[in-house]
């Protein structure tokens, strides 16, 4: 599978997302490992997906609007998206005799996807303080003109 471009608010969006994406690959590298052939395989194809998703909001909707919430919403989509995805997928996999070993994979991936939503969170905020900063600038600018 050819590696997906993943669009990026800056270099600590980009920093946090690689390093989540590693650790929710890891998991369900493991989570699959005792069940059906290419599970993993799979998996891969769904998060995929979930780039292309991310990208698609990135050129519609991020560079068309300064909102805020708009950012908040790229920013937190793949934590989001790779959480309930990997819920899903690892959940139909259940059969009965491996429930607690996915019991444990599925908390990982909640634990993963928390931490990354908590320093994304910081991420906004830091993004929130810089538009306002340049905003007060330009209309400083302005005011003197």
């Amino acid at each position: 599978m050819k590696n997906t471009d993943i669009f990026y608010l800056n270099d600590k969006h980009r920093e946090i997302i690689e390093s989540h994406t590693k650790n929710i690959k890891q998991v369900m590298y493991f989570a699959t490992e005792d069940v059906s052939e290419g599970k993993y395989q799979d998996f891969l194809h769904i998060l995929k997906t979930v780039y292309l998703y991310s990208n698609n909001f990135h050129d519609t909707m991020l560079k068309k609007d300064e909102d805020s919430g708009v950012t908040a919403e790229f920013i937190f989509l793949i934590p989001n998206m790779t959480f309930y995805t990997a819920v899903g997928f690892l959940t139909a996999l259940k059969d009965g005799e491996n429930n607690s070993d996915l019991q444990y994979y599925l908390e990982q991936i909640g634990k993963y996807c928390e931490n990354a939503t908590s320093e994304l969170a910081d991420v906004l905020i830091d993004e929130q303080e810089k538009s306002k900063l340049l905003k007060d600038i330009q209309d400083i600018e302005l005011s003197q003109n």
